[in-house]
């Protein structure tokens, strides 16, 4: 079994050059700090979606969130603090009982940060597991940080503590749905990736691997992109308003309600939240590996996104598998859409962009019962019933206005208005014209 901390650590997929994997410098410091020793660690974290909106491309806002990330560690008088990535978190380690490291930011991208001491106990296991937990808390606090500028006290404990006098159960339960370093946590029985994947996600090709695949493409490739729809709040059945998935904040909203009611006390509630988050990060990576592993040997998805795919796949009907295939095996739990658009002989910064409104088409779908809602191809125009769920869905986003969830679906459409307008009926080009 390949063990799932290595080191030297394995460079953290999609940042920039010399930026370390979060995962295996916390392994490693589970190793060299044993019983009793006292690790302080600082975690910066930042706006990727208003990033990514400014930037107005995906790929785009997430590149500078990263440089952004290695500028302030590079900008940073560390001293004997170890730097380290995941996702879009910045994870700061020194060793003792020190103070919160001296940090300076850019003005490019909005970052929160937050600090704690975490004590280190038992075998190397629980260590790295304490570490990987700490990681977790002290990443919240950095959100809340960011979003609530006023907060001056830095340190995690006391800020995830007035979380819960400060947010609604909605929004507590949203903060409690952080994403992990490692899905698969600590324990040394977990195998581990193998050169080329992703140290977060076993058996997904690493975002590392992108360059060189799209640099090798040709126009007989199509470029696809996925995502998991409603990964926060899970997915509802449009025809009936059943629920046709979970989601992670949905999950942990029945134990965010007495948290914020004074009921449980915070050690308790971050305790139970970490396990709920292994168990649903470890489905997403499931997922995840599900849909690569169905495109290949012909196609290649890489781990881009944070809970979705990009890469190349010779055909439609690969795509459309993969995906119908991955959400059966997670039925219930998570459910991807997937956009594709031929490459033919445009540059590939075109042809993604094409891709992406595919997979923006397939959000406007989520819950519906029609095809489209799993797989869109840039170029085929929806019919009547797909037709109908998506301008409802772009209705209920318009009256709700602006701040409420999911608007920034509708920022999407008015963005890509002339390309809905090319794959919607004459019919509903009115209507459309209307809201976008």
């Amino acid at each position: 079994m390949r063990p799932a901390f290595l080191w030297p650590p394995r460079h953290a997929p999609g940042f920039p050059t010399g930026c370390p994997d979060a995962g295996d410098v916390l392994g490693r410091v589970a190793e060299e700090c044993g019983r009793g020793h006292v690790v302080t660690m600082a975690v910066v974290t930042s706006a990727l979606r208003a990033t990514v909106e400014d930037s107005g491309d995906h790929d785009a806002g997430l590149r500078r969130v990263r440089d952004s990330l290695a500028l302030v560690a590079d900008g940073t008088r560390t001293g004997r603090w170890m730097a380290s990535y995941y996702g879009k978190d910045l994870v700061l380690t020194c060793p003792g009982a020190a103070g919160p490291p001296r940090l300076r930011f850019g003005q490019a991208v909005r970052h929160g940060w937050a600090w704690k001491r975490v004590r280190l106990d038992g075998d190397v296991g629980q260590r790295r597991e304490s570490l990987l937990s700490a990681c977790y808390e002290v990443s919240m606090a950095a959100r809340l940080r960011r979003d609530r500028p006023d907060l001056r006290e830095a340190r995690s404990a006391p800020v995830i503590d007035r979380a819960r006098h400060a947010l609604s159960p909605v929004q507590a339960a949203s903060l409690l749905a952080g994403v992990l370093v490692r899905p698969l946590g600590g324990a040394g029985g977990a195998g581990g990736a193998a050169p080329g994947e992703d140290p977060r996600l076993p058996g997904v090709p690493s975002a590392d691997g992108w360059a060189g695949a799209v640099a090798a493409r040709t126009p007989a490739d199509h470029y696809a992109v996925t995502d998991v729809h409603d990964i926060e709040w899970g997915t509802m059945r449009r025809i009936d308003g059943g629920r046709l998935t979970d989601g992670n904040a949905q999950q942990l909203l029945p134990l965010a309600e007495p948290w914020c009611a004074g009921r449980l006390d915070t050690p308790a509630v971050l305790s139970t939240a970490y396990r709920l988050r292994l168990a649903r990060e470890t489905d997403l990576a499931e997922h995840l590996r599900a849909l690569s592993d169905a495109v290949r040997p012909n196609g290649r998805l890489y781990a881009t996104l944070g809970d979705g795919l990009s890469g190349l796949v010779p055909d439609e009907a690969t795509l459309r598998t993969a995906v119908s295939l991955a959400n059966r095996r997670t039925v219930g739990r998570m459910h991807s859409g997937a956009g594709m658009a031929p490459m033919t002989s445009m540059d590939v910064t075109a042809v993604r962009e094409r891709a992406h409104f595919s997979l923006h088409v397939t959000k406007t779908l989520k819950g519906a019962a029609v095809p489209q809602a799993e797989t869109h191809v840039f170029g085929q125009s929806l019919d009547a019933e797909a037709t109908t769920y998506a301008m409802d869905f772009l209705t209920g986003l318009a009256r709700a206005g602006e701040g409420q969830p999911g608007h920034h679906h509708l920022l999407h459409a008015r963005r890509w208005r002339d390309w809905w307008l090319e794959h919607l009926p004459l019919s509903a080009h009115r209507a459309f014209s209307c809201l976008c």
